[in-house]
């Protein structure tokens, strides 16, 4: 079974290298070496595709917690069980829509009572009422007939009494309880090995820009797992997953393990005495591992927050200084921190206000923000770049045509399929915004399907076309297929480089060609996103050191002097007053580049002739 494992994850580290132009890790030196390992893991923003960054990435064999209904599928189980995956009943998975109508009676706020319901054969005590208007969800103690029920807590939510005053009756969902003693038996037998498991925290893959509430099931894991073997030292390892883009081809991650966290001997006896001691002791670890994995992910209240995040790190970083991913993951990080920490602050809200509407303004120019200052180079050097780039970006395409037109049924294919499961997958949930978090996984798992198919189609075509149209006998037919079969994966690989070249020069085209035509057309944006960068660099240096205190100078990203020469360089580019004096030009790496420092520095050295 190991060598099927290292097989299997062969297989996953190409497909991964292929799907992702970039896959950094960070802290995989903090990972225990040996011993019982809990890998703690969120953002789960990538349905599939995220246990297996994992498994590429964290030296050990981690068998995951998967829903079972998942394993129940072919393409999902068969790997998930060479993986050594630990299938998990999930309640939400077994939701059954509740016969009859649901009544509510307010002088007794914790009785259901029902019409036309069998609560005797849909309900039993633990299992959960849930309103289908998400007006919350309600456990159930007694059952008391097949038409009254009662709840845990009285019911005391002034918008759900009013929901269930105002209908005759309301529709609802029953989820039964599982029991899940043979998942953690499973669980403590892999960690008394000695061996890793890993989980999502979660419950369950979304799309949503902040961490969802975490089941309190990992902290069970460990504890009870200690509270059984006193010998043991179960170590949980928080995981964070960061994605650039996560449901797009050739987008990149940064995946980053925090420092171990060790239970202390003390929270295993609270766990150990049960009832109210069990769930604080729970609580307290739950709390623990929730501010492990915020520090190593980018979160956000809202989608708009994130928005304002990203174009604020955008914003402040100098033109002149290209950050790794590293480095941008951790400024995001630092600049979300102080946005949720200032978000009130008149300030920070004005800010807010106007970096969404240049959000706007870049719509309606469709540019990117990163392309704006490339609008106001010089004319004929703008026009040289264009032609320049046009041809290259032609010749690119020419060669990638063969790889294109071969691949167009698998990529075709996996976006049709892709498209529809994050259409199915939004449907049916009540967390995630768009379904994204599948896209990934269904192109991946597509492309895997189509791929020996269509190799398996190109060689058989090739072995007949070389057979009946060139008439060769049948062993240069045999090598034309074998070669066909051994050339088309390198021609992909050929290409999917090209690809990524090519996109970079198409991106640059239209900033460009804006200003070879434009002339000063796009110059309020110039202007509006001078006048961003300033305030923005000017409100991190007010603000920095209240959050971070008289550290935040020595932990800075972006050091002063390069924010100070950047803010330069964008007035000089913005008032196209170009003077080779102003800037020491043997200081910067000029492979560090973007278009409008190169032409800025080429102007610099026409104006000094």
């Amino acid at each position: 079974m190991s060598i099927i494992y290292d097989i299997l994850v062969f297989i996953f580290h190409w497909v991964i290298r292929g799907f992702f132009r970039e896959v950094k890790t960070r802290g995989q030196h903090k990972i225990p070496l040996a011993g019982p390992v809990i890998f703690c893991v969120a953002p789960h923003a990538n349905q599939f595709v995220d246990p297996v960054m994992l498994l590429l990435n964290c030296k050990r064999r981690v068998g995951f917690l998967a829903a079972k209904k998942s394993m129940d599928k072919p393409h999902i189980g068969i790997p998930g069980r060479i993986a050594g995956a630990i299938p998990v009943v999930r309640p939400q998975d077994l939701v059954q829509k509740g016969q009859g109508k649901l009544l509510f009676n307010p002088e007794a706020p914790s009785l259901f009572q029902g019409e036309k319901t069998s609560f005797k054969k849909q309900l039993h005590p633990r299992a959960v009422i849930k309103l289908t208007k998400d007006m919350g969800q309600y456990e159930v103690v007694e059952v008391v007939s097949d038409t009254e029920v009662r709840i845990k807590k009285p019911i005391v939510d002034t918008a759900v009494l009013e929901y269930l005053a105002a209908e005759k009756g309301v529709d609802y969902k029953v989820i039964p309880h599982v029991d899940q003693s043979e998942m953690f038996d499973a669980v403590t037998e892999r960690l008394e090995r000695g061996g890793c498991v890993g989980i999502f925290p979660e419950g369950g893959s979304h799309d949503r820009p902040e961490l969802l509430p975490l089941k309190a099931g990992v902290t069970i894991m460990a504890l009870g797992a200690m509270a059984k073997n006193p010998w043991m030292n179960v170590q949980i390892v928080p995981v964070g997953l960061n994605y650039f883009h996560a449901d797009k081809f050739r987008s990149r991650a940064v995946i980053e393990f925090g420092d171990p966290i060790q239970i202390p001997s003390e929270m295993v006896e609270q766990y150990s005495k049960g009832g109210a001691e069990k769930r604080a002791a729970c609580g307290l670890l739950l709390d623990t591992i929730a501010t492990s994995l915020k520090a190593i992910t980018t979160n956000a209240p809202d989608y708009n927050s994130l928005m304002v995040v990203q174009a604020t790190r955008r914003l402040y970083k100098p033109p002149h200084k290209r950050l790794n991913l590293d480095e941008t993951l951790h400024l995001s990080r630092r600049i979300a921190e102080g946005y949720v920490a200032f978000k009130d602050h008149p300030r920070v809200k004005e800010l807010t206000t106007n970096v969404l509407e240049y959000n706007r303004l870049l719509s309606y120019y469709g540019i990117r923000d990163h392309q704006v200052q490339r609008t106001a180079v010089n004319r004929l050097s703008a026009l040289t770049r264009v032609l320049a780039r046009s041809v290259e970006l032609a010749f690119l395409s020419v060669c990638a045509l063969p790889g294109v037109v071969l691949a167009a049924p698998i990529w075709y294919t996996a976006r049709r399929v892709a498209s529809a499961k994050m259409v199915e997958a939004k449907a049916g949930s009540n967390v995630k915004i768009w379904g994204k978090d599948v896209v990934a996984t269904w192109k991946v798992l597509t492309t895997l399907g189509l791929i020996p198919l269509v190799l398996a189609f190109y060689s058989l075509s090739a072995f007949l076309f070389s057979s009946f149209a060139l008439d060769l006998d049948r062993r240069h037919s045999l090598m034309a297929a074998g070669l066909t079969l051994l050339f088309l994966p390198t021609l992909a690989w050929a290409t999917i480089h090209m690809y990524d070249h090519g996109a970079d020069i198409f991106k640059s085209l239209r900033p460009l060609w804006m200003a070879v035509i434009a002339g000063s057309s796009a110059q309020p944006l110039r202007d509006i996103r001078d006048d961003l960068q300033e305030r923005i660099a000017r409100l991190i240096d007010d603000l920095g050191p209240q959050l971070y205190g008289p550290d935040f100078e020595q932990s800075r990203i972006v050091k002063p002097e390069d924010v100070d020469l950047g803010l330069r360089m964008a007035h000089k580019l913005r008032r196209g007053t170009l003077d080779p004096t102003d800037f020491r030009w043997d200081e910067i790496d000029e492979s560090e580049f973007f278009d409008e420092v190169f032409l800025f520095k080429e102007d610099a050295k026409r104006k000094s002739l």
